[in-house]
């Protein structure tokens, strides 16, 4: 009978697998000095005292928006300063302006209610704290927001989040916006477009060559020594470089690849596991997309095929 020391002892190619994660940020992001410089640039202000710059960042997916912002904020809170504070949400899922002041309310006064108030009430509670009510002092605020584009009644938040500084005596709210949509910005009303886009940055696809120094980065932290061959990495950088310079998706066959090595008890990646992780993520996009369809459709697909 199975157990579970068996999988609990088994012998494993993975040094951490978290690293190759989409979520994972590293303390050093390769290629990026540039982009980090520029969001570091606009975030800056805040530790003299002064409102840091909105910024809109875009580009295609996997070209290290989401990990420069994240790296940046990271090293803003590692200052301790008690007057600086950041919040990042994706908003897929804190998609309206109301969740998204309710997240900073929870965030900043984590005794305070999550439910139950109005709007106006959140709004003033977030003034209150940032502009520091009682004894505490005035906060520069930062709120990063991935994955903008999905935010359902974005116009108004912008005009929110911009008045707050009309509204505020001492402290400010700054923004960071990120999307993977280049035209993004076009569908934002006139006021909304130059307030949030006061500075933008442009995040390039990354090359062939930039994914391998990805890739291997990722690999010396992910993977046991020589556990990977150079020629999977290869593949895989090339794959992903065909595929708008993608580096999640370099790292997501790397992962894929190096966990069919371990079902199969093979103790090395190689650029065959990286092809057949290749083909499987191919097909569960397709599974993805045929899912998404409404039953008719599918039922056609099925009999066409």
């Amino acid at each position: 009978m199975p157990n579970f020391e068996e999988f609990v002892n088994e012998k494993t190619l993975f040094k951490n697998k978290d690293v190759l994660s989409p979520h994972f940020v590293p303390e050093t992001l390769v290629h990026r000095d540039e982009e980090l410089r520029a969001v570091m640039r606009c975030v800056a202000p805040v530790l003299k005292g002064e409102k840091a710059k909105n910024l809109f960042s875009y580009g295609k997916t996997g070209t290290g928006k989401t990990a420069c912002i994240r790296n940046v904020l990271h090293k803003l809170d590692e200052r301790g300063d008690a007057q600086v504070r950041s919040v990042y949400m994706n908003c897929r899922v804190y998609d309206s302006r109301y969740k998204i002041i309710q997240k900073c309310v929870a965030d900043f006064k984590p005794g305070f209610a999550r439910s139950g108030y109005s709007f106006a009430v959140l709004y003033e509670e977030f003034l209150d704290w940032v502009d520091g009510a009682g004894e505490e002092p005035p906060k520069r605020v930062i709120v990063a927001l991935d994955e903008l584009d999905g935010i359902k009644d974005l116009d108004s938040l912008v005009y929110t989040l911009t008045r707050a500084n009309d509204d505020l005596k001492k402290g400010s709210v700054s923004m960071l916006g990120v999307s993977n949509k280049v035209d993004f910005k076009n569908r934002l009303d006139t006021r909304s477009r130059s307030s949030l886009c006061e500075e933008e940055l442009v995040f390039a696809s990354y090359n062939a060559d930039q994914l391998r120094d990805i890739l291997r980065q990722r690999i010396a932290e992910g993977f046991n020594a020589g556990a990977v061959e150079d020629g999977a990495v290869s593949l895989a950088a090339a794959v992903a470089a065909s595929e708008n310079g993608d580096a999640r998706y370099a790292l997501s066959l790397l992962l894929r690849a190096g966990e069919l090595a371990q079902k199969r008890k093979q103790d090395k990646v190689t650029d065959k596991l990286v092809e057949e992780a290749r083909k499987l993520a191919d097909e569960d996009t397709a599974f993805g997309v045929i899912s998404s369809l409404p039953q008719h459709q599918q039922l056609l697909l099925y009999a066409i095929s």
